[in-house]
């Protein structure tokens, strides 16, 4: 038998093939598996590139896939007839549940992702539970993208002169390449600034962070307790102490500071995720075959 495990993100697909014993088959890499970001076809596209990759050209019997971008039922409507397809078995879960199962191995816990969005997803041994994640306009708190646009609005009004300008604007002007008021609304209103490009901000906010830049402090700590209070209304609802903490965002030191301290505040703890996305896939899939998981990490 082989089964497939595949993490679909935003920038790229990874899967990763492995036999019911636990031995490892192969893995792949491809594209967006995200479909608002190259459209349906070009992302069951990568995704059965990746797969196919994996098995080393054979087909899958099970694959199952973590797939971002499935943030409502329409989502899941309009994804889910093509990509049932892709093998024998399909089972089709949020990201967020594969990047869970890496950590827990299929028991219930809870896992925060900051990346470029942010969710925070748990399971209760048999259901799972969402906070947040549905995309840069409604939720994604805390995320890079979160951040980058609280210090564009900062930068604005230091351009304003409604506020002092401190380092954090000479980084993030430079990191975005404007200088005037004029260049940043036409550089924050074009069809290039893309969601990848804003949140790319993040990275000078943390720099003008670590050399003490009070504003650039405050968003990094605003942003981690909003998630963080999340993280703990999920984890407290399912009585665990722990939670497992993905994405660049905790690569900073500050955020990834006041985002453990509020946690501690209420007993629980946070632990830097170590598995890949696509390893908790294919434990969903083990678990969902009747297979022990423990076999694909003990190797």
């Amino acid at each position: 038998m082989i089964i497939v495990g595949v993490d679909a993100g935003g920038t790229k697909t990874k899967a990763v093939a492995y036999d019911e014993e636990g031995n490892l088959i192969g893995e792949g890499n491809s594209g967006s598996g995200n479909y608002h970001n190259v459209g349906l076809s070009k992302a069951i596209a990568h995704i059965k590139e990746s797969i196919y990759q994996s098995t080393q050209g054979k087909e899958p019997d099970v694959v199952t896939m973590g797939v971002a971008g499935l943030d409502s039922r329409y989502d899941w409507e309009n994804f889910s007839p093509l990509a049932m397809n892709i093998a024998k078995k399909v089972i089709i879960k949020h990201d967020g549940v594969i990047a869970l199962f890496a950590e827990t191995l299929g028991q219930p816990g809870v896992v925060v992702i900051a990346g470029t969005g942010s969710v925070v997803e748990g399971y209760d041994g048999k259901d799972f539970y969402r906070l947040g994640g549905r995309g840069w306009l409604l939720s994604d708190d805390g995320s890079a993208y979160w951040v980058s646009r609280e210090a564009l609005r900062k930068i604005m009004r230091m351009m304003d002169g409604l506020e002092d300008k401190t380092p954090l604007f000479n980084y993030v002007t430079s990191k975005i390449g404007v200088r005037e008021l004029d260049d940043l609304v036409l550089w924050a209103y074009t069809s290039s600034c893309h969601i990848d490009v804003v949140s790319s901000v993040a990275e000078a906010v943390d720099k003008a962070a670590k050399e003490g830049d009070h504003v650039a402090i405050s968003i990094l700590k605003q942003g981690a307790e909003i998630l963080a209070h999340q993280a703990v209304t999920l984890a407290k609802k399912l009585r665990v102490d722990k939670v497992y903490l993905k994405g660049g965002m905790f690569k900073s030191p500050i955020y990834l500071s006041v985002f453990k301290s509020y946690l501690s505040l209420y007993n629980i703890s946070g632990d830097i995720g170590t598995r890949s996305p696509e390893l908790g896939a294919v434990i969903l899939a083990f678990k969902e075959l009747g297979l022990n998981p423990s076999k694909l990490v003990s190797r």
